[in-house]
């Protein structure tokens, strides 16, 4: 009987000469990794590059430089983040102005000719704007010392809506300035990583944003002018409005501006406001500190195509609407201010031509004010 047989554990195993053991999928997932990243790098820098007005901080600080000098900008493309403009266009300010208008984009072409040709007038408008940008812009002016004589806010149909109903995520750009201003207010605010700015920065790796985008450009991003009104270029004004390009002014017709405003009637007839009743009370909060700084705030209703009240009166998402004028009405009587019931801005362009009439027809429109 052999010694392996009978004593096993006394025989040294022979040696594996054999090829290591290899894991061939690593090696495949590296090389997958490693271009993954060089595609979607590739996209995250075609996208800055593209859209440098919204990821270029050097870019936004030229343009705002360009407009505290007084000269116009003209851009190719309007989507760009309008909150990091105000933010640095605010600070870089050698005077204060005597009017401030802050609203969402139905308020961008606002210029000083319409609302306050006598004195130094700002539309401070970003996109989509809720409660929490004017609390942002509120530290915006403050902490610049730039706070106004007379600031005139808009408070529109979304503007209480819950967290989790603002949509898109472009407020959450100015977070760091709506939960300093919260702070000082002594308001809840939403927490850091309810208000996180993650979902800008994801959009660098999208190929469909960087294709939009080249297909909206030819030529620079942006550039000086002392013009107006450009036939291809959308125009920033020193006062902060925008005017949009001659070519998309004669793409609307008061046929397709009505069609515009019941479409939105349509898809908002069978919804409801889901009002955060915290954020009202907030708001008083906020003009009640303005009003101890010296400053006379006017509220607003943002303004719609006369289309679109004819075609939600009678429904429940009407009787919402009511009910949020009712509370800004409130808030105005609270701190006495003078309750006007309508203004009239007179508009020979858009003024807000999208949604109110077509831009091509001189004439007045109502909007609702609350305050004086």
């Amino acid at each position: 009987m052999s010694l392996e047989q009978t004593h096993p554990s006394l025989v040294t195993p022979p040696l594996d000469t054999a090829r290591p053991r290899t894991r061939p999928w690593l090696g495949r997932a590296a090389i997958f990794a490693a271009v993954a990243a060089l595609v979607f790098g590739g996209i995250a820098s075609l996208n800055w590059r593209l859209d440098p007005l919204t990821y270029d901080g050097r870019e936004q600080a030229a343009l705002a430089d360009t407009l505290v000098s007084g000269h116009n900008a003209a851009i190719a493309d309007p989507n760009i983040d309008w909150r990091a403009l105000r933010s640095r266009h605010i600070a870089a300010m050698a005077q204060t102005p005597d009017v401030v208008l802050f609203g969402g984009s139905r308020w961008q072409e606002a210029t000083a000719a319409a609302v306050g040709p006598d004195k130094r007038f700002y539309n401070a408008f970003v996109t989509n704007d809720f409660f929490e940008d004017i609390v942002a812009l509120t530290q915006l002016l403050d902490s610049t010392h730039h706070l106004p004589k007379t600031l005139i806010l808009s408070v529109r149909f979304f503007s209480f809506s819950y967290l989790d109903r603002h949509d898109p995520f472009w407020w959450t750009w100015l977070s760091p300035d709506y939960r300093a201003a919260s702070e000082r207010l002594g308001v809840p605010a939403h927490s850091w990583s309810e208000s996180v700015t993650f979902a800008k920065y994801s959009r660098l790796l999208s190929a469909e944003t960087a294709l939009a985008k080249a297909r909206a450009t030819s030529g620079p991003v942006w550039q000086p002018t002392d013009r107006l009104s450009e036939d291809g270029r959308h125009v920033v004004g020193a006062d902060g409005a925008l005017r949009f390009s001659q070519q998309h002014l004669r793409s609307l017709t008061p046929e397709s501006v009505e069609r515009d405003a019941l479409e939105t009637a349509a898809e908002h007839r069978a919804r409801r406001i889901q009002i955060d009743r915290s954020l009202v009370g907030q708001l008083g909060t906020l003009v009640g500190f303005l009003k101890r700084q010296g400053v006379q705030v006017v509220l607003v209703q943002t303004p719609f195509h006369p289309a679109y009240y004819r075609a939600i009166r009678g429904t429940p998402y009407h009787a919402d609407l009511l009910r949020i004028e009712a509370d800004t009405r409130r808030i105005a009587a609270s701190i006495e201010m003078p309750d006007s019931t309508q203004i009239s801005i007179r508009s020979n362009a858009s003024g807000q031509a999208r949604l109110i009439e077509c831009w091509r027809l001189p004439m007045r429109f109502e909007i609702k004010i609350f305050g004086a």
